[in-house]
């Protein structure tokens, strides 16, 4: 594919997201789009945004979310601004925006009114809580959102305090799903050639990434325990061992991996019996264990630790520092960073890409704009655009994505969840499972469901086979001539092994689509290296910076963060496939996501300012450079917290109101944030004096009640009875036979001419095997039983 043949080649994006879910744009553009960057006069507030380039007048925060736009610069307070702005939505495909509701209709722009004018326009507007609710107005940066998500309240241990996620976690989240988005609009808009408005969520889509937390609420609750509210680190299933030069994360879950760990250790007669081959076992006596494990690992050193135990089949990553990783030999291997000027005369290592189409990185082509660097020819070509066809009307809304077929041969919580988001559209996603290699997360209770894999496969279908037997091969390839798409997340090498990779699927099906997602990537030095999310951490960069600054070993989260953003990766993938499709003749294309450089490219910005200053990216626990007082703050109440930012000396002003301006803040040098930051110490002990007394939402309702950014930690037993996510419909609750009654997340976005996405139970395993068979494949019923029989297909178990 040349660089003129990049998927969303032809399609116009007007961009005003700024601060959050910058990376939607920036998404839209590595795929191919022409994204105009529009800021205010003076550069948007993102330019203001740390890291910096050494000298800070480059924002590296807005110089990573930027790549491959263009940008103008329009004044929208004025008449000429606002019918420049007009202009330039009359010739484009897409309008994204992150003002706050009703922000821009002073303007003549407010987003509905705007879509219904041009129809053709697909507008996305992101906001921190969505269009409407109790909370739409409220003041919120990414540690808000991730106070409000639950991420924190999962992060870290109880003798310290919630540790915040490194980066912008939850506005590039957004990001992500926000072009995600899109493309199903932009789906959507290819059957009607009608646009619309998407109402999207920050705080929902990262609810949506939290590890299955909500999912499984209800059925903790139906059995009379107490719900896990308090943080456990990283548990036993994800443990640290210290090496002679670091750390590693080894993470054991089969009785294989058990055995070749065990053998790796000298076979010590302690652990011979087979109940240690049981991961119950192993979790519960990790005191007598994991003492043996660590002086095992104690005197290696960490990368050639893990290269060995990766040879045996036991699943250890080094926990690397972001230095490591610029000079790491997989990701040196791969071209994961690029040389590029940041500024002039500056250069910095840059993360390339976060995925690959037909084996061409989707990635950096040209730098962020300066201010207004292309304000006279965008504008120009805007004038001379020939006015638009006329848009056919609106009829009956149907789902985007209907009609469309999905293979999900996802496991764990990676393709699976690419999988769910186009169910949750529309799409028909049919999971392919076999008994002799199920989805783990079936089975983590002992029976063939789970809540969380209910939340994860919720509105699919379930086709059995088992692919090593011939038959069982031959039904799937027939399967597979009526798919648009196929989503694996298999260990390098297992889709080929199993008679279908990507080569065997263009051959049976030309038109197919493929999104692939392996730990590493499916080339490179560690190409066949296996893991789960939080082993990703450890080797992505993200573990070592998740810390506080007291020199411990990170604290730890339960999360398996990236899996569920590398999931919506590879929705994106496979979209961006199908809509370049109609291009290439109904040539399909196979997209390729990297877990690791998926984590890797959202700390892009961190990676690009440790090139420049080599040794300066480091752990900051719960401080920012952003402002002073900022972080996590103690309430009244066992393990009550709280989130509060300040931003700017307004901010400042504001908070100290909120508190009954206590005498310890009229310290003039505190009316500065250059003073603030100097006193962070004292500042943010003054602040910790003051919600010391409150409860979580008391402090949240004081610093709203005058635009502070503040926020209560929540956990997902909140979540449950939050009242702007009732009132947006996003606690859905669900009866999944095998796992009793549950309440998943509702969509994190709607469209103005989209149906509210249907959401329903989980499959059985094979529960849809004969119905595909004898309806879809137009086989012999007796047939089918031959195949069932014999193991080939398989369907559920008797109830018994």
């Amino acid at each position: 594919m040349s660089s003129n043949e990049l998927p969303l080649s032809g399609i116009r994006v007007i961009d005003m997201a700024d601060v959050k879910g910058e990376l939607a744009g920036r998404l839209l553009a590595d795929l191919g789009a022409d994204v105009i960057r529009v800021e205010p006069p003076g550069g948007g507030a993102s330019r203001l945004m740390p890291p910096f380039a050494p000298g800070g007048a480059t924002s590296l925060y807005f110089a990573f979310r930027n790549f491959n736009k263009r940008g103008i610069t329009v004044d929208a307070a004025t008449s000429e601004g606002q019918a420049q702005l007009r202009g330039l939505l009359a010739g484009a495909d897409v309008w994204i925006e992150s003002a706050k509701p009703g922000a821009l209709a002073p303007f003549g722009l407010d987003p509905k009114a705007v879509s219904a004018e041009f129809e053709h326009l697909l507008v996305l507007s992101v906001t921190d809580f969505g269009q409407q609710g109790p909370y739409a107005q409220f003041e919120a940066t990414d540690e808000v959102i991730q106070a409000m998500s639950g991420h924190l309240a999962a992060s870290g241990i109880p003798e310290k305090p919630p540790l915040l996620i490194p980066g912008a976690f939850a506005y590039d989240a957004a990001g992500v799903v926000g072009a995600l988005a899109v493309l199903i609009g932009l789906v959507a808009k290819q059957r009607t050639g009608r646009g619309q408005h998407l109402d999207f969520s920050v705080l929902e889509a990262a609810i949506h990434l939290n590890t299955w937390q909500l999912a499984n609420m209800q059925p903790t609750l139906d059995a009379g325990l107490d719900p896990p509210v308090v943080r456990s680190g990283t548990t036993v299933v994800y443990p640290l061992f210290k090496t002679a030069d670091g750390f590693i994360t080894m993470v054991i879950l089969s009785p294989r991996q058990w055995s070749a760990m065990w053998e790796w250790m000298g076979r010590p007669e302690a652990f011979a019996d087979e109940m240690w081959g049981q991961t119950l076992t192993r979790m519960m006596n990790g005191d007598v264990l994991n003492p043996v494990i660590a002086e095992h690992f104690a005197p290696m050193l960490m990368e050639e630790a893990a290269a060995e135990a990766q040879r045996r089949g036991v699943v250890v990553t080094p926990m690397l520092k972001p230095s490591d990783i610029l000079v790491n030999e997989h990701y040196v291997s791969r071209s994961t960073f690029v040389p590029v000027e940041v500024a002039p005369g500056t250069e910095a290592e840059v993360a390339s890409g976060f995925m690959e189409i037909n084996r061409q990185r989707q990635g950096f082509r040209f730098e962020a704009p300066a201010v207004g660097e292309h304000s006279a020819e965008v504008l120009a070509e805007s004038a001379a655009a020939e006015p638009r066809d006329p848009v056919p009307a609106a009829s009956e809304a149907g789902q985007p994505l209907a009609g469309l077929r999905v293979l999900d041969f996802g496991h764990g919580g990676v393709g699976v969840e690419g999988g769910r988001m186009l169910a949750e559209y529309g799409a028909d996603v049919i999971k392919i499972e076999t008994r002799t290699y199920p989805d783990f997360m079936r089975l983590v209770t002992g029976t063939e469901m789970t809540a969380s894999f209910a939340s994860s496969s919720r509105t699919k279908r379930s086709f059995g086979v088992n692919s090593k037997i011939p038959e069982g091969l031959a039904v799937l390839k027939e399967l597979v001539k009526t798919a648009d798409i196929v989503i694996e997340n298999n260990s390098t090498g297992t889709m080929d092994a199993m008679g279908v990779g990507y080569e065997t699927l263009k051959e049976i099906n030309p038109g197919v689509c493929m999104a692939s997602s392996q730990l590493m990537g499916s080339t490179g030095a560690y190409a066949d290296w296996i893991g789960y999310g939080p082993t990703i951490q450890t080797v992505g960069g993200i573990k070592y910076l998740w810390n506080f600054t007291d020199g411990d070993p990170p604290p730890g989260s339960n999360a398996i963060h990236p899996d569920h953003l590398a999931g919506r990766l590879c929705a994106l993938g496979a979209l961006a496939g199908l809509l370049s499709r109609e291009r290439r003749g109904g040539e399909g294309a196979h997209a390729e996501i990297s877990q690791a450089e998926a984590l890797v490219n959202t700390l892009g910005d961190l990676f690009m300012a440790e090139s420049l200053s080599p040794g300066s990216v480091q752990p900051v626990g719960n401080d920012s450079d952003q402002g002073t007082p900022w972080g996590v703050f103690q309430c009244g109440g066992d393990q009550q917290w709280s989130v509060v930012c300040v931003r700017n000396d307004a901010d400042w002003a504001a908070l100290k109101q909120a508190m009954g301006n206590p005498p310890w803040a009229d310290n003039p040098a505190y009316d500065t944030s250059a003073g603030r930051m100097a006193a962070r110490e004292a500042v943010n002990a003054g602040v910790a004096q003051w919600t010391a007394d409150l409860s979580p939402l008391e402090v949240q309702d004081a610093c709203q009640a005058v635009g502070v950014p503040g926020a209560a930690m929540l956990t997902a037993l909140d979540h449950m009875t939050d009242p702007q996510l009732t009132q947006r419909g996003f606690p859905l609750e669900v009866f999944q036979p095998g796992a009793g009654n549950l309440v998943l997340e509702g969509p994190c976005f709607y469209g103005s001419e989209m149906p509210t996405p249907p959401v329903h139970a989980a499959p059985l395993l094979g529960e849809h095997t004969r119905q595909i068979c004898i309806e879809e494949l137009a086989m012999d019923p007796a047939e089918v039983n031959r195949l069932v029989e014999m193991g080939a297909l398989e369907v559920p178990l008797p109830e018994s």
